[in-house]
């Protein structure tokens, strides 16, 4: 066969096969059995079914926090806050050194109440105890059972002056009764 000559009765037989199969498409009835190679589909079936099956499984979820100082703001930002905190805390610190002076000057000042006076020599001793701890913690529970014992003598000074006055009280009504008889 050349392919400047073809051959007509080839052409015709391709012809006929051709209407042939046309017709066996039209009516759906395939006069014999094809073989079509479904491995394609089945791997792409085998696919899709372990996707699903993935999908269907709990995820895990996994939580990362991280900083980045990628940019000159957030470093900045970053730098300050750190700044404010030191300076902040030793703000703290020192407030709180001179709150617990005040407190030892408070209870210094309550000590030399107890004591009813007090001169220069008593004073430096009682810096010195003021030194250690135990000593303060002493001194604390002296000035507080002192402070205790002068509460309980005004409320029985004030239950003695109540008395007082109620029997005075009863006496003129006993007056007032006997003057008036």
């Amino acid at each position: 066969m050349s392919t400047n000559k073809i051959d007509i009765s080839t052409v015709c037989e391709m012809f006929e096969k051709i209407i042939e199969k046309l017709g066996q498409l039209m009516t759906n009835k395939p006069t014999e059995p094809t073989d079509i190679d479904l491995s394609a589909v089945n791997a792409v079936t085998e696919q899709l079914e372990t996707i699903i099956e993935e999908i269907r499984k709990p995820a895990k979820i996994e939580h990362r926090h991280t900083i980045a100082v990628g940019s000159i703001k957030i470093f900045l930002s970053l730098a300050v806050m750190a700044i404010m905190i030191l300076g902040l805390s030793y703000f703290i610190s020192s407030q709180r050194h001179t709150i617990n002076q005040y407190k030892n000057n408070d209870l210094k000042y309550r000590y030399i109440k107890m004591q009813g006076q007090t001169d220069e020599e008593n004073i430096y001793h009682l810096e010195r105890q003021f030194r250690n701890n135990d000593s303060i913690r002493t001194i604390r529970r002296q000035v507080e059972k002192y402070e205790d014992l002068i509460r309980e003598q005004v409320e029985r000074m004030e239950r003695i002056e109540r008395n007082s006055e109620e029997v005075n009280k009863i006496n003129q009504q006993k007056e007032n009764v006997k003057n008036a008889r």
